[in-house]
C-alpha cells in the first residue's frame, strides 16, 4: 500500500487546481503573473495588462519609470508604444471613411494632383487604403528618418521630398513607416487638422483614455517613462529622454498607460466603442479586415507565428488555430507589443522601458499567456526555458553590442581617437551648416565641455577622433557617425561632411 505525505497531497491538489483554473482567462492571467515573478533583470520597468471584453484580468507594473530618479512605474504612467500607433491611426482611418471625411479608396492624386512618384510608379493607381496596408511600391528613407528622429515635416513639403528622395521598390506588401506618414500628411492636407487632433476627438476622448496622446508635451518629463539602454554593471543604464513632439509621427507617435491600453484592447474585443462615439461594429470590423496578403505563414517575422494578412494597423496571425491580431513597437531603449484574439476572447500587451532583450520577452509574454490559456502541453516546459534563457541572452546581447562598438571605433579611419582639442580649438567648429535643402540645417555648439550637433530635434555628442574629424554619438552603442570638417586654402572651416551628406557653412 502506498502512502502520500500531507505535503505531497497538497502539492497535487494545487497542481490540479491550477490546471483547472488555467482553462479560464483569469487562470491564465494568474499563471502569467506567477511566470513573470520568476524573472530577474526585467528592468528598469516592465508592465503587462491582460483583459477580456469586460474584465481587466491583470494590470501588472513593476520597477521604475526612470532609473536615475527611482520614480515608480504606475498604471497611469505614459509609455511610448512606437509602431503600435499604426493600429490607432488605422481605426481612425476607418471612422473617417465611414463619416465621408476621408475616403479610404480615394487615390493619392485625388489629394495631391501634382505629386511625382519615382521610376514610373503611378500615384493615381494607389489608394489611401494601400498606404495603410504597406502596398505602395516606393520608399523615401529621408522622409521617414526626418519624421521619426528629427522634426515634424510640413505636409506641404511631402510631394517635393517624395520627388527628390523617393525610390521604387518591388511590388507587394513591405512593412514600412512611409504609408502611415503619407496618410497623416494627406489627412492634414484634406481637413486642416493633424492626426493627433483627430485621434483625441475620435478615440481618446470618447473612450476616456486620458493618459494617451500623440504629443509628449501633454505630460511632464517627470511623469513619463524614459527609455533605457543597458551598458553593463560598471556603466549601468543610459537614459533616453522621451521623444519631442516633433518626433511623434503617425507611424509611431503615441504614449499610453497600461490602464488606457486595457480600454483599447477591450474596444477591439467588443468590436465597437462607446455609444455615440461613431466607433460602430462596422467601423471596427473594417479596421480589422485583412487588406493584403503578407505571405509570412512560415513564421519568419518578429512574432514567430504564421501570419497571413495585414489590416489597418494589425498583423493577422494564427496561434494554434486561433486568429490573433498583433503589433509590436520598438524604439531606442523601449520595446512593446499588443495582441488580441476574438475567438479566444482575450487581449494582452507588454511594455518595457529598456531594450536589453525585453523585446524578446514582451513577445514571449504574449505567447506564454496564450499557451497558458489554451493549456498548451509544452507551456510549463517553455516557461522554464524562457526564465533560464533570459539572463543569458541579456549578457550575450550586451556582449554583441559592446563588440560591435569596439569594432566600429577600431577602424583606422578614426585615427586612433587621440586628438584632444581645447575649448578654443573646438570653438572654430561651432556654427551653422546647410545642405541647401529643406530640413537640412545642422548647428554645432559648445555644451558642457564638448561639441553637440543638432539637426532639428536630433542631438549628437561630437567626440574628437583626429584633427577635423569627430564621431557623432546619439546614445549608447550608437554609430559613431562620421563628422568630417573641411577647410579652405586659408585654413578656415567651410564645410561639414556627415556620413557623406555635405553641409556648407553659412555662419
Amino acid at each position: 500500500m502506498r502512502f502520500s505525505s500531507p505535503l505531497a497531497a497538497a502539492a497535487a491538489a494545487l497542481v490540479a487546481a491550477t490546471a483547472a483554473q488555467a482553462e479560464t482567462p483569469r487562470g491564465a492571467a494568474d499563471r502569467l503573473d506567477a511566470f513573470l515573478d520568476r524573472f530577474e533583470g526585467i528592468e528598469p520597468g516592465y508592465a503587462v495588462v491582460a483583459v477580456t471584453a469586460d474584465e481587466v484580468l491583470l494590470n501588472r507594473v513593476e520597477g521604475v519609470r526612470r532609473a536615475s530618479t527611482g520614480d515608480p512605474l504606475t498604471t497611469g504612467t505614459p509609455l511610448y508604444i512606437a509602431s503600435q500607433t499604426k493600429a490607432y491611426v488605422g481605426l481612425l482611418a476607418s471612422w473617417l471613411d465611414a463619416q465621408g471625411i476621408l475616403d479610404l479608396d480615394s487615390t493619392i492624386t485625388d489629394h495631391w494632383p501634382d505629386v511625382d512618384f519615382p521610376d514610373g510608379v503611378d500615384p493615381s493607381a494607389w489608394t489611401l487604403r494601400d498606404l495603410l496596408t504597406h502596398q505602395v511600391p516606393i520608399s523615401v528613407g529621408q522622409l521617414t528618418m526626418l519624421e521619426a528622429y528629427v522634426t515634424r515635416v510640413d505636409p506641404a513639403d511631402y510631394p517635393a521630398l517624395i520627388a527628390q528622395y523617393g525610390e521604387a521598390r518591388e511590388p507587394g506588401f513591405d512593412y514600412d513607416n512611409l504609408g502611415y506618414n503619407i496618410y497623416g500628411a494627406i489627412l492634414e492636407t484634406a481637413t486642416g487638422r493633424t492626426w493627433q487632433d483627430w485621434l483625441d476627438e475620435v478615440i481618446f476622448e470618447p473612450t476616456g483614455m486620458t493618459r494617451t496622446s500623440g504629443r509628449t508635451s501633454d505630460f511632464s518629463l517627470e511623469e513619463q517613462s524614459w527609455n533605457h539602454i543597458w551598458q553593463g554593471e560598471a556603466a549601468g543604464w543610459y537614459e533616453v529622454p522621451p521623444k519631442t513632439d516633433g518626433m511623434m509621427q503617425s507611424a509611431g507617435g503615441l504614449v499610453t498607460s497600461t490602464t488606457d491600453m486595457a480600454a483599447w484592447l477591450q474596444l477591439q474585443l467588443r468590436g465597437h466603442g462607446p455609444d455615440g462615439s461613431g466607433l460602430t461594429d462596422a467601423v471596427v470590423a473594417e479596421a480589422h479586415a485583412s487588406g493584403v496578403a503578407t505571405h509570412m505563414e512560415d513564421g519568419r517575422n518578429p512574432y514567430e507565428l504564421p501570419c497571413s494578412g495585414y489590416s489597418l494597423g494589425w498583423n493577422i496571425c494564427d496561434f494554434d488555430g486561433h486568429t490573433l491580431y498583433i503589433h509590436g513597437g520598438g524604439y531606442t531603449g523601449a520595446r512593446t507589443a499588443m495582441a488580441f484574439s476574438p475567438d479566444l476572447g482575450v487581449g494582452i500587451a507588454a511594455f518595457s522601458n529598456s531594450d536589453n532583450m525585453t523585446g524578446w520577452l514582451s513577445g514571449r509574454t504574449i505567447v506564454m499567456f496564450l499557451q497558458f490559456l489554451t493549456e498548451h502541453p509544452d507551456a510549463e516546459r517553455w516557461a522554464d526555458t524562457r526564465v533560464a534563457y533570459y539572463p543569458q541572452q541579456i549578457a550575450r546581447y550586451l556582449e554583441r553590442r559592446t563588440n560591435r562598438e569596439a569594432e566600429n571605433r577600431a577602424d583606422e579611419a578614426w585615427g586612433g581617437w587621440t586628438w584632444q582639442p581645447d575649448a578654443a580649438a573646438r570653438a572654430g567648429y561651432a556654427g551653422t551648416y546647410s545642405s541647401g535643402e529643406p530640413y537640412g540645417v545642422v548647428t554645432i555648439a559648445e555644451e558642457g565641455g564638448g561639441l553637440v550637433a543638432s539637426l532639428g530635434d536630433m542631438r549628437l555628442q561630437l567626440e574628437p577622433a583626429s584633427p577635423d574629424l569627430f564621431g557623432g554619438v546619439a546614445h549608447a552603442f550608437y554609430g559613431p557617425d562620421r563628422f568630417a570638417f573641411e577647410r579652405d586654402a586659408s585654413g578656415a572651416i567651410v564645410r561639414l561632411d556627415w556620413d557623406g551628406d555635405v553641409y556648407e557653412r553659412v555662419d
